[in-house]
């Protein structure tokens, strides 16, 4: 994809940008709609294809904005069915997003960023550093591709923006993504099967809070500050306390609850004291938690936990009355599990 033009992509912008820009070329505000619904109902691969609109607008609207479609340089499946995407772009960079397969439906984890500046000690996207933020047409571009990937009898019906990158670092393209992504005008995709995961950044929690109505879910791993600010330095900016205050103002309708990931790191975070320490933190906040065993990496300073660890902190959980899940591994076998992107080009460097 080129980033460097000097005229607008038009899934860059937002819905009343386009509307702007569809006035601004003579035509009445209603045509920004039929533009919206060629972008996302029909998925159109460029100006020339939206047959509904006039030769004349076309040709004007191609001068104004332009129309690119993202295609996976990269598509590796996995021996459960999970299916891992490469996208590369002119500047060199390049992200990945996993399609996992439900027994009917697809979910997609996206990426926001290429690299990641949170330094999360257990992720190897973490190892990349930092390039750029993803414009919005690159977000929505992993979402269109995927759904180019499945079939009805599986659809694409959930997405998670747990991918590379932190979200709400890139909250200003997420928002407009995400407006497309659940906007009637767009996708039209169900609010509670489109969640936003964030390592914690306290500060981006009320801005995210206005801009969509998606489903919350944060990166915890430790309920103590000491062992949170070792393997998720965020901590080391909001602590607990603060993140905790944050969440418990976070608007959310009644039956609705923020989802608490909890990577579980063989011998440093997954004892029954430590579980208990977490159900007693989760006290008073809407909450159910994903356990995550760690998938192991090149270069990892962590193992996985044993299974009997994992059943005895999930327990303990369950025993002090929070709801607590553990999220199957999938894709292990790609590096497509949770914490395992580090966008690989086809010849072998890293995307950043």
């Amino acid at each position: 994809m080129s980033a460097g033009s000097p005229i607008p992509e038009l899934r860059d912008l937002s819905a009343p940008q386009v509307q702007e820009l569809v006035v601004s070329l003579g035509q009445k505000p209603y045509r920004a709609r039929q533009v919206l619904q060629w972008l996302y109902l029909h998925g159109a691969a460029s100006i020339e294809d939206m047959t509904t609109l006039s030769k004349a607008f076309r040709s004007r609207l191609a001068d104004a904005a332009r129309l690119e479609v993202m295609e996976p340089a990269l598509v590796e499946t996995s021996t459960d069915g999970t299916r891992k995407m490469l996208f590369s772009f002119s500047d060199g960079a390049a992200v990945e997003s996993v399609l996992i397969p439900e027994v009917d439906h697809h979910t997609l984890c996206v990426s926001s960023q290429v690299g990641c500046k949170m330094g999360c000690a257990f992720c190897h996207t973490a190892t990349l550093g930092f390039r750029r933020n993803l414009r919005p047409s690159e977000i929505l571009g992993q979402v269109l591709a995927a759904r180019r990937l499945v079939d009805q009898d599986r659809p694409l019906t959930n997405l998670v923006f747990m991918g590379m990158g932190e979200p709400l670092d890139n909250l200003a393209n997420l928002s407009i993504a995400l407006s497309h992504i659940l906007g009637s005008h767009g996708l039209a995709m169900s609010q509670r099967k489109v969640t936003v995961s964030t390592v914690g950044l306290v500060d981006k929690l009320p801005a995210l809070a206005a801009a969509t109505p998606a489903a919350l879910a944060v990166s915890l791993s430790a309920a103590d500050d000491a062992l949170r600010e070792k393997i998720m330095p965020v901590n080391r900016r909001w602590n607990l306390a603060a993140l905790k205050k944050a969440l418990a103002a976070y608007p959310l309708k009644p039956t609705r609850r923020i989802t608490f990931e909890y990577v579980l790191l063989g011998g440093v975070n997954d004892r029954p004291e430590q579980a208990a320490a977490l159900a007693k933190w989760l006290k008073g906040l809407p909450a159910k938690v994903n356990l995550i065993a760690f998938n192991p990496h090149q270069g990892a300073a962590f193992d996985p936990p044993t299974p009997e660890a994992i059943g005895t902190f999930q327990n303990e959980l369950i025993s002090r009355h929070i709801t607590a899940m553990v999220r199957k591994s999938r894709g292990a076998d790609i590096s497509a599990a949770c914490g395992q992107l580090a966008a690989k080009n086809p010849g072998g460097e890293a995307g950043s």
